[in-house]
């Protein structure tokens, strides 16, 4: 919104500019300059738009009570950390909230600390803590993140994302069996259509692979068994 308000403020000094330096230094086929003109333009301009802007606006200048920043959340969520700092709600909100503003480093250090807060038996913390990791790498689960959400399964084997993201990994090592299995488990929890679209389009590719992994290796099997 900040952008937008200087955008808006250049764009008005040089609306008034184009009204205003005509009146002051008029050309030569005028008789004098028309200082009051300007200056009653350049209010017209600048204060007609702004009262437009504000009439027709649907955005709402005043903020909420006690919200001063979009960090303000996070400011909060510190300060409960220094009274409570093994509050296991606080530190998986914490990394949350740094997700959304897309601090990738900062919510892998809160989601860490929420699985130390937690011993190690929290899957939120794993799975967010997993999911900042890719975030920052560009989507690879190689090493650490993959681990993690293993961890994560093994604590929920129901985690829908948690499954997403260890079928994604199963894939990668080339498990293609598990990644079936935990793409299909994921399919049976009935998500958005759309989702299911995706998973659909994913089980039929392992299928196609496996299949084509078996064709492959059917005559060597008939070779051995007739050698």
């Amino acid at each position: 919104m900040i952008v937008f308000i200087l955008l808006a403020t250049l764009l008005t000094a040089i609306a008034v500019g184009l009204v205003l330096v005509p009146l002051i230094r008029p050309l030569r086929t005028q008789q004098a300059p028309a200082p009051w003109a300007a200056l009653a333009s350049c209010l017209l301009i600048s204060g007609g738009s702004a009262a437009l802007y504000l009439h027709f606006s649907t955005w709402s200048w005043r903020l909420n009570p006690g919200v001063e920043s979009p960090e303000s959340p996070i400011e909060q969520l510190i300060g409960q950390l220094d009274a409570h700092p093994h509050d296991l709600d606080a530190w998986l909100k914490l990394g949350k909230s740094y997700v959304v503003l897309q601090e990738y480093p900062l919510a892998v250090r809160a989601f860490r600390h929420a699985d130390q807060v937690a011993g190690g038996r929290s899957a939120g913390a794993l799975i967010g803590e997993a999911e900042a990791m890719i975030l920052i790498h560009d989507a690879t689960l190689d090493g650490p993140a993959g681990q993690l959400i293993e961890r994560a399964l093994v604590l929920e084997p129901n985690s829908p994302k948690a499954l997403f993201f260890g079928a994604a990994e199963a894939m990668r090592r080339g498990d293609l069996t598990l990644a079936r299995s935990r793409f299909s488990k994921l399919l049976a929890m009935q998500p958005p259509p759309n989702v299911q679209l995706v998973l659909k389009r994913e089980i039929a590719a392992i299928d196609a692979k496996i299949g084509s992994k078996k064709r492959k290796s059917s005559p060597k099997s008939i070779k051995s068994s007739q050698g």
